[in-house]
Formats: C-alpha cells, structure tokens, sequence
C-alpha cells in the first residue's frame, strides 16, 4: 500500500485499558467507514490486508487514537523499507 492509497483509509490505533487481562494486545486498525480493511498488530509494523474487508468489526467498548498524516506516513515507510 502506498502513501496517496492509505491516506483514503481512517487509522486507528487501539489505547483500551483491558484492566487484569493485561494479555489482550491493542493493536492498529485500518478502517473505510465501518468496514475493517486490515491491521497492523503490536510490535510487528506489518500491515495485514483481507482480500475482502470485515463487515462484522466494531468499536463498541474500546477506546481509539486517530493516527495523522505523519504517523501514517511512518508506518508506511516502515513497511517498503521492511520489503
């Protein structure tokens, strides 16, 4: 995915306090309206597309930091220096 591509797309990363389940991991979602395209998990800086976006993902108890242009533009860096 290029830059001018993922710009399209709302970031979202995951800051949900899981309180004891403290195993459960946040990790960073890539989302078009309220559909989940893909995800970045925790600690990995690999984006995972779906071949299809997931039409059952939600946002009901958890909690979100939208990711800026900036932000975006470091994972995307990371991910085709990576390649």
């Amino acid at each position: 995915m290029t830059y001018d591509e993922a710009v399209h797309f709302m970031w979202r990363e995951e800051i949900t306090d899981w309180g004891t389940y403290d195993y459960v991991p946040n990790h960073t979602y890539v989302t078009k309206g309220t559909d989940l395209v893909g995800y970045v998990p925790r600690n990995t800086g690999i984006l995972q597309v779906f071949n299809a976006p997931k039409k059952s993902w939600g946002v009901a108890r958890r909690k979100f930091r939208k990711l800026n242009r900036k932000e975006i533009k470091a994972h995307i860096d990371m991910l085709n220096s990576s390649k």
